[in-house]
């Protein structure tokens, strides 16, 4: 905890354009932060990383016309390293919040948005799998009959071969605070063999991702953490976990992981969420939630 490696902390700009019929025309992001791959010795410093489309869902290098993604490097004396979801927790934030400004914009639906970006021209099979998640996530959270006093969120990821995309419900508490009222999460991993295993694990990615968000913040002073155990440290309780409530595609694609995927989608959907109940775009991590 006090010794590192650490989760590198990451910046992003985003910039992006929208055709007359709402679609995107353009988008283009720059990612500025450590790069995990040259923190061993002799590791080439001058290499292009590239994860920098980490967590972007595949379709859309088909159906978005123009598209740039950049590497900012740069180096901090602070030790670094991969976590649970690698770049793809850090990318999905930035790519899914700016998704849905960019469906805000538009003046469309946020996940009418993403699905019409999921089409493609060849319809091939490996393909319709992204199309029908989005179908399967506006089912089982009832996005079509979504109440007015409550705020929803939509973020769908693409790692390690499997796709994820989840809805989080958001309201305020008799005290005006903001409470995570529940989680809805598909995840499409291809073949598999245990559901039950496949669940725990988007479960526990989910409450990973919930503590990044709202939790988990090292502060360094004088070249030492300041966070020694977990009672600077907060981690989530279990009064912190919104009901969560998984299903699983089935289909014969091949096996993807299920260990990490469930992670990236969470975050930028909870704020997703924060935006449609109260206007307010969250854009730094962690954040307090109570505060909001």
């Amino acid at each position: 905890m006090t010794q590192g490696p650490f989760r590198p902390g990451m910046v992003y700009q985003c910039k992006g354009a929208i055709s007359e019929g709402g679609t995107i025309q353009a988008l283009e992001t720059r990612m500025a932060g450590q790069n995990m791959d040259q923190q061993g010795p002799g590791a080439d410093k001058d290499s292009y990383n590239g994860n920098v489309v980490e967590g972007f869902p595949e379709p859309y290098f088909n159906t978005l016309p123009h598209y740039r993604f950049a590497d900012v490097p740069l180096e901090t004396p602070i030790p670094v390293m991969w976590w649970r979801s690698v770049y793809s927790s850090t990318n999905a934030f930035a790519f899914e919040s700016f998704l849905d400004e960019l469906a805000i914009e538009a003046g469309k639906d946020p996940l009418d948005f993403r699905r019409n970006h999921f089409m493609d021209p060849s319809w091939s099979p490996e393909k319709i799998r992204y199309h029908e998640l989005a179908d399967k996530l506006e089912q089982v959270s009832g996005w079509k009959a979504r109440g007015k006093n409550s705020g929803y969120g939509v973020a769908i990821t693409e790692c390690f071969s499997s796709i994820v995309g989840q809805v989080v419900k958001v309201s305020k508490k008799a005290d005006g605070k903001l409470t995570i009222d529940k989680v809805w999460a598909v995840m499409d991993c291809g073949w598999y063999v245990n559901p039950d295993i496949v669940k725990a694990q988007v479960e526990g990615s989910i409450i990973m991702a919930l503590g990044a968000a709202i939790n988990h913040e090292t502060h360094f002073k004088d070249g030492k953490a300041v966070e020694q155990n977990f009672n600077t440290y907060k981690m989530p309780r279990i009064t912190d976990t919104p009901e969560i409530e998984i299903h699983i595609m089935d289909n014969d694609e091949k096996a993807g992981g299920v260990g990490e995927p469930g992670l990236p989608p969470f975050t930028p959907a909870l704020t997703n969420a924060i935006f449609d109940l109260t206007g307010k775009r969250i854009r730094k991590l962690p954040f307090v939630l109570e505060e909001v």
